[in-house]
């Protein structure tokens, strides 16, 4: 598919996601928040290299008593995180670049695009949940099933692309966004964002 100047031009970000067992664990699918919503995911842990104290973004107590069960939040990847899925960026803007954007100014995506990473296709058999986080109660969900963007005719399976350019997908901070990462998987996720007018 050959893209339009205008639409290679549109702000996009792109992250990989890996679910590597940590020295002692045992290899499990995670649930992942990719967005917190409102809640605090801050914890302090301590650096495995240099043994100081740090504050980690990845803790997903505050999300699980709400009612959002998640086994780890995204972030980006360092040793003191103590997590499965590591999340690191290919280009220019850091994961916690992506969420402070969407925490204080928003953001609208027309496409996501995931790429695989390996030969299990495990990870098309996913849903990404969305809901809408509120103080007090828990927010409606709806789900992205990954299968029904699965093209059987494409060269190329290792890719699918969520198309949303008729109904954009508003980030806003109250925005929850989660995934299964089955055990082993690697895999990327691209937000392309609709141009805001200047």
């Amino acid at each position: 598919m050959q893209k339009t100047l205008m639409e290679a031009l549109k702000a996009s970000v792109t992250f990989n996601f890996k679910n590597q067992t940590p020295t002692g664990g045992t290899a499990a699918a995670k649930k992942v928040a990719i967005l917190p919503g409102i809640y605090n995911t801050e914890k302090q842990a301590t650096d495995q290299t240099s043994k100081e104290t740090v504050v980690v973004y990845t803790d997903p107590t505050n999300l699980c008593n709400a009612g959002y069960n998640v086994d780890e939040v995204a972030d980006d990847y360092n040793a003191a995180s103590g997590v499965y899925v590591q999340v690191t960026s290919n280009k220019r803007a850091k994961y916690r670049d992506f969420l402070n954007y969407v925490k204080r100014v928003g953001a609208t995506v027309s496409r996501i695009v995931i790429q695989n990473k390996t030969n299990n296709q495990d990870i098309f058999d996913q849903e990404i949940e969305i809901a809408r986080t509120v103080i007090g109660a828990k927010g409606g969900t709806d789900f992205i099933q990954l299968q029904d963007y699965v093209d059987v005719n494409a060269y190329d399976r290792s890719k699918i692309t969520i198309d949303l350019s008729e109904e954009p997908l508003e980030l806003t901070p109250e925005v929850f966004m989660a995934i299964m990462v089955p055990s082993g998987a690697e895999f990327s996720i691209q937000f392309v964002f609709e141009a805001h007018a200047a």
